[in-house]
């Protein structure tokens, strides 16, 4: 069970990578007070939280009732989770600007797609069909307590690494994303009798 939950949260937070939704929430909340910016990092938090609870429970009868396969969704998943550690290589992080915003306007884009993306959603369903629900809920529960403070101290993260750092670090959670992604495909051939 300990070794199952380490799994899951490793890879959860390396897929989720709250350090690339940094950028996007400073650009929303940089000039903040910060009981406004705690309040946008729990609303995000619960949100993508949320959403990836809905999918690591429902996520199977889901996929059944569209008639589409586990393996299938993988391969999918994988595909767009390469496509993301691309990105993520290439150091790629959202420009920031000075707007204000409303706290629940956070759900759209820093709590889903930023936090909860199609790769964060197709794992967890992956998960709790691997490893069970147990480990899976728990480990989303404590990387979305991470992100959460992520968020709320991004101000204090980006003085004390910088902007570069941030890139280094987001270069560095490519290369794990995308190997979670090549093992999701090759997890989904063997199944299919692809591969051996």
């Amino acid at each position: 069970m300990v070794m199952d939950f380490l799994t899951v949260f490793v890879s959860m937070f390396v897929i989720i990578d709250p350090l690339i939704a940094i950028p996007t929430f400073l650009a929303f909340f940089g000039n903040s007070d910060r009981k406004k910016q705690k309040k946008a990092a729990m609303e995000a938090s619960i949100a993508a939280l949320a959403l990836l609870i809905v999918f690591a429970l429902l996520g199977t009868t889901i996929l059944e009732k569209m008639s589409i396969s586990l393996p299938a969704f993988m391969i999918a998943g994988g595909i767009l989770l390469l496509y993301l550690s691309f990105e993520f290589i290439r150091g790629e992080l959202p420009r920031t600007r000075t707007v204000e915003k409303d706290p629940s306007d956070v759900i759209v884009p820093i709590a889903t797609p930023l936090l909860a993306g199609p790769g964060a959603i197709t794992t967890s369903i992956y998960f709790t069909h691997t490893y069970g629900a147990d480990a899976t809920l728990a480990a989303i529960f404590f990387v979305m307590f991470l992100c959460f403070f992520i968020l709320y101290y991004s101000t204090r993260i980006v003085k004390i690494i910088g902007h570069n750092g941030l890139r280094i670090i987001t270069r560095i959670m490519g290369m794990f994303t995308a190997a979670i992604a090549i093992g999701l495909i090759e997890k989904a051939l063997i199944t299919w009798g692809v591969l051996a």
